[in-house]
């Protein structure tokens, strides 16, 4: 009441017949507050600062509220995520096999069948493995039996339950030549027979180790494939159509005149045994390559992209409306020396002397921007068998070219030696083939200079993708090798380092052969305790840091551009690009 006592005041000394001021102070002595009326005549007294004056507290307090408001809203607001929405991702390829029997061969194949499907087990991104399809795994002591119970609740999208006799029909279909199935040598020598009506037991002829990350193989429902020729298999329309027990199924694929698919849509399936998935249809495009996938992020044609190449991350990362991820994933980067196709690379000085010219954090930085970790050995950290305390080889120029000058001189004054003890002239010229991308063509890019500061000239050969494996790898076709391996679920280093695998159709890139690290494969495999396992695991890549057979280089991350409008998605670590999909049904638009 001040304020009105000090403008009395004032107007007492003004004329009487102000009229409006008599309203204004005719409060009686009764009352605490002026009254409406009052309040209403307040401008007609102020004069004009004193109504700018007041004005201006007025909505320093209006605003004072509504942010007050606004903040107590945003700290205490509950998000409950609902059912429905569509998320729509560019995969980059085209569907043909949506079928587990085939689509280890494919991204795009393995996406889709890792929504549409589900195995008797799964990998969860902080578990590892975990029951999918199975409620119950028991392991005979002696290692070679496992006994598989399927829970009650899994049924097929056609509204079939899943039975022992679509687990036996999926495993026979893959060990059945005429499936031409590329998981064939993943069942070899494992019999499976029916226990009854929901229970299979698998028995092998010897104890395997890795053997429960087979089991994550989507399982086909026996009715609906049934009735197919096992030669005919990889025709069926059924194969485009598919028919599984995963969280999605089937709606939709649309074409263009040509008969290339444009479009595939799944729905959500409501009938899953997991739980419920909250977005209710995902739709994938499909395009040549990463540059048209970017292209169609940006044009709004899509809503993310299933993988971004490094060069075009930052571009990628200016776009507002995707969030760029960068889960760990079990692949890595691994020069290789092929001593058939090179003999120089049979003297172990040599191969030691080019692992001391290679800065391994300089090649991450310029082939992935930095984005992922160096490495010393193929066991990476994390799994069964890793080795921290495994030997490494620092850079050292100087002692690089110690160990060469006895093997190939270097004239004075010129950039390269001598291709041998004896030449004249000529430069000690290797060449490295890769992959035709921007990683790989920058890695060995950046291999080449630190490789001349020794006086080694390292041509680079890049091939395209989709004949690297057939002109490059099957046949050997490499001095050396500049390619990444993705290791899987299991660790399990036997397919990529023991000697049975130099040959033709096997992934022993380097042709090495130890038979002190063949006997500690084998018996690793065996090994029933994981600590013994994980000990022979140590022991072979000691003989692989002595022998020097590869350089490893560095493991890389996974990059996945999504929509912000996707939320829930938290993907650390993957084991395949399609185990992105992992939490699926967590997420919510």
């Amino acid at each position: 009441m001040k304020f009105f006592d000090q403008i009395k005041q004032r107007v007492s000394k003004t004329t009487p017949k102000d009229l409006t001021m008599r309203q204004v102070f005719s409060v009686s002595k009764g009352k605490a507050f002026p009254s409406w009326k009052q309040w209403k005549q307040l401008p007609r007294v102020l004069n004009p600062l004193e109504r700018r004056v007041l004005l201006g507290c007025l909505s320093a307090m209006v605003i004072s509220l509504v942010w007050i408001g606004g903040w107590y809203v945003a700290t205490h607001r509950t998000e409950i995520p609902t059912a429905g929405g569509t998320y729509t991702e560019a995969l980059i390829g085209e569907p043909q096999y949506i079928n587990p029997l085939y689509a280890t061969s494919s991204d795009v194949d393995a996406d889709l069948t890792r929504l549409v499907y589900s195995g008797l087990l799964k990998w969860d991104p902080t578990q590892g493995l975990i029951f999918d399809l199975a409620s119950n795994i028991a392991v005979s002591e002696d290692g070679k039996t496992y006994t598989v119970t399927i829970r009650d609740n899994a049924y097929f999208h056609n509204g079939d339950p899943v039975r022992a006799r679509d687990v036996i029909f999926t495993i026979d279909a893959i060990q059945n030549p005429q499936y031409r199935s590329p998981l064939a040598v993943s069942f070899r020598g494992v019999l499976v027979s029916q226990v009854d009506d929901k229970t299979i037991a698998f028995q092998l002829e010897e104890p395997f180790a890795p053997f429960l990350s087979t089991l994550t193989v989507g399982i086909l429902p026996a009715d609906v494939w049934g009735d197919i020729e096992p030669r005919n298999a990889p025709l069926a329309s059924r194969n485009l159509e598919p028919v599984g027990s995963g969280p999605y199924r089937f709606s939709k694929f649309t074409k263009d005149k040509s008969g290339t698919i444009l479009s595939y849509t799944l729905k959500r399936n409501e009938g899953y045994y997991g739980e419920q998935p909250l977005v209710g249809e995902l739709v994938f495009k499909f395009y040549a390559d990463a540059d048209e996938a970017i292209r169609a992020l940006e044009n709004r044609n899509v809503e993310g992209v299933s993988f971004v190449p490094s060069d075009a991350e930052p571009e990628v990362e200016k776009n507002h409306s995707v969030t760029l991820l960068r889960p760990s994933i079990p692949r890595e980067i691994v020069l290789y020396f092929n001593p058939d196709q090179q003999a120089a690379f049979d003297t172990a000085e040599l191969r030691k002397a080019i692992a001391m010219a290679i800065d391994k954090t300089a090649v991450l930085n310029a082939a992935v921007h930095g984005h992922g970790r160096v490495i010393d050995a193929p066991i990476l950290p994390g799994m069964i068998g890793e080795h921290p305390d495994v030997a490494k080889i620092a850079q050292d120029i100087a002692g690089a070219n110690t160990l060469l000058d006895a093997l190939y001189p270097k004239p004075e004054g010129a950039a390269y030696r001598l291709p041998s003890k004896d030449a004249t002239e000529g430069e000690l010229t290797f060449t490295v083939k890769t992959v035709q991308s921007p990683e790989f063509v920058q890695a060995a890019q950046t291999l080449a200079d630190q490789l001349k500061a020794i006086g080694i000239r390292l041509d680079i050969v890049s091939v395209p993708g989709e004949e690297f494996f057939a002109s490059v790898i099957d046949p050997r076709d490499y001095e050396m090798l500049l390619t990444g391996v993705l290791l899987g679920v299991d660790p399990d280093p036997y397919p990529f380092w023991h000697s049975s695998q130099a040959r033709e159709g096997g992934l022993n890139l380097a042709q090495y052969g130890n038979r002190k690290a063949d006997t500690l494969l084998e018996e690793a495999r065996s090994a029933t305790d994981a600590e013994t396992r994980a000990t022979k695991y140590r022991e072979f890549q000691d003989l692989l840091a002595a022998d020097i057979p590869a350089i490893f280089l560095y493991q890389s991350t996974y990059s996945y551009a999504i929509s912000t409008k996707v939320r829930n998605v938290t993907i650390d670590r993957i084991a395949t690009p399609a185990d992105r999909f992992a939490n699926v049904t967590s997420w919510y638009v």
